[in-house]
């Protein structure tokens, strides 16, 4: 797994949702009763950022057409089919911060002849 980043969990005090920059849609970091959360951040619909959007509990509504995402899970919960769901990251809190990181590994192998 790679390390994306950190962010420190008193940013993420109440209904805060902060971004973690990774290229290329960045990661959108909260916690849900106290667990820490982290899904893609750009909206699978329009790309819309949803750091920007509104939170209600575990779900974050996009800022531009109000899709619903659970924030622990990535899953689209209306409308539903609509789009894809958000990549999930892992989140893990350690002493005072909440480390990121991305369960997806790219192996590129040399094409041999």
């Amino acid at each position: 797994m790679k390390h994306v980043g950190v962010v420190p969990i008193e940013a993420l005090a109440g209904d805060a949702l902060a971004l973690l920059e990774y290229a290329p849609h960045h990661v959108l970091v909260a916690l849900v009763n106290g667990v820490p959360c982290a899904i893609e951040d750009s909206c699978s619909h329009a790309g819309a950022s949803l750091a920007t959007g509104h939170r209600h509990g575990f779900i974050v509504a996009c800022p531009l057409h109000a899709y619903r995402f659970d924030l622990r899970t990535g899953e689209l919960l209306s409308p539903r089919r609509a789009c894809a769901h958000q990549r999930r990251f892992e989140a893990v809190v350690v002493g005072d911060m909440v480390h990121v990181y991305d369960p997806f590994t790219l192996v590129v192998s040399p094409v041999l002849p």
